[in-house]
């Protein structure tokens, strides 16, 4: 066979094999890819656009989540997709959730609506009963929410316990009577016995009962200021004065020093997982073992007496003497959320709105915050005020 003739056979063969060999190749997937949103910061209910590659590759049941909220879809294509904001869907990232496949796009930043209301109080000092906007109040401080949404607030110079019933919008009262139990100042609830605990600036710990019935639990020698619930089940006091953190059983039994060393520690609270925070010169971090840190770099930044934290880590301070409600969010920024400076209680949005000296404050299950006033200068304020984020 002439050497020519085999040249091309084996070419021919080569050619073929490959030929072959591609054929044969799948052909890749295209994948889904989220290149942009717009507008990268939104309210609840205003539109998004999502653009990317091959949004609808894999089929039916997509879905557009917001920071894990579903969007409701206007329309969908392969490179666009229009989707409306779930309310109170908050900041974080952009997702499309389709075949049990998660595809991740940008951060996304919610700009909620802040809203302040008034709940209970005609701001004038007194202590009637009643329909929660003809009530009054004389300098409420305290303040804190049971797992029906009910409001119960230490309402320090009438020397009353306060409950605020939300579904009737009615004030009652519970009165320490005889005991010997002055100006109650913070207050706390175990959401399991249904029990509320009450401290006084002069010394005491009262315990109310699921039933109403009342006790003084506990004195110490200085004034007790915050009190707090742990994990644990056991309950925590500040005391103002000596910058100390103690520790007694739910029956005023076994107390214990518990930290000591902060700058005047005011009220106690614990996040979803169960850590201790502690609002006195700015905000401390309390750890199992009693040793605690600062949250904020510039403590100095912090106006007022006492904080709350949401699920997602950001505190929320009463600022009494600037009559304002800021949020440190968890890199340390403070931001006015509500109020305009002004010593008055106003309802509005944001800061539009105004507070007359606002000094507890507690926030519920759905993210809403609820604080009290009191102005030391005129004798006003009186209210319970709530901010709801939308």
């Amino acid at each position: 066979m002439p050497i020519k003739f085999c040249i091309i056979c084996v070419c021919s063969a080569l050619v073929f094999s490959n030929c072959s060999k591609n054929d044969n190749d799948p052909v890749p997937s295209p994948q889904l890819s989220i290149a942009s949103i717009y507008p990268t910061t939104a309210k609840g209910g205003e539109t998004i656009t999502i653009k990317g590659q091959h949004l609808l590759v894999d089929g039916a049941n997509l879905k557009v989540m917001v920071n894990n909220k579903q969007a409701n879809l206007i329309s969908s294509g392969n490179d666009s997709i229009k989707a409306i904001v779930p309310q109170r869907a908050g900041s974080g990232n952009i997702s499309i959730v389709t075949n049990a496949k998660t595809y991740s796009g940008p951060p996304f930043t919610y700009d909620y609506i802040v809203k302040v209301t008034t709940i209970a109080g005609t701001g004038n000092p007194g202590n009637n009963d009643g329909p929660a906007q003809s009530a009054s109040f004389k300098c409420p401080w305290g303040v804190t929410i049971d797992k029906n949404g009910d409001i119960y607030i230490a309402d320090s110079y009438n020397r009353l316990i306060r409950k605020i019933d939300t579904s009737t919008k009615t004030v009652s009262s519970m009165s320490p009577g005889s005991l010997v139990f002055y100006s109650p100042y913070n207050i706390t609830i175990d959401t399991i016995s249904k029990s509320l605990y009450v401290t006084d600036f002069n010394d005491h710990l009262l315990k109310i009962n699921a039933s109403g019935s009342m006790s003084v639990i506990f004195v110490d020698p200085q004034p007790l200021a915050g009190i707090g619930i742990g994990p644990d089940t056991r309950l925590y006091m500040s005391n103002n004065t000596t910058g100390q953190l103690l520790r007694v059983d739910t029956n005023g039994q076994n107390r214990t020093l518990f930290s000591s060393g902060m700058t005047t520690p005011r009220n106690i609270i614990f996040d979803k997982d169960g850590k201790m925070y502690v609002a006195g010169v700015g905000i401390y971090k309390v750890e199992s073992n009693g040793s605690f840190s600062q949250v904020m770099s510039n403590p100095s930044q912090f106006h007022g007496w006492e904080v709350a934290v949401d699920t997602l880590g950001n505190f929320y301070e009463a600022d009494h003497f600037n009559n304002l409600v800021r949020k440190i969010d968890k890199t340390g920024t403070i931001t006015v959320i509500a109020g305009s400076g002004t010593a008055s209680d106003v309802d509005g949005i944001g800061t539009q709105a105004s507070f007359d000296g606002p000094m507890g404050i507690a926030i519920d299950k759905e993210g809403s915050l609820y604080i009290t006033t009191y102005n030391f200068s005129s004798g006003f304020g009186n209210k319970v005020r709530k901010i709801s984020f939308y």
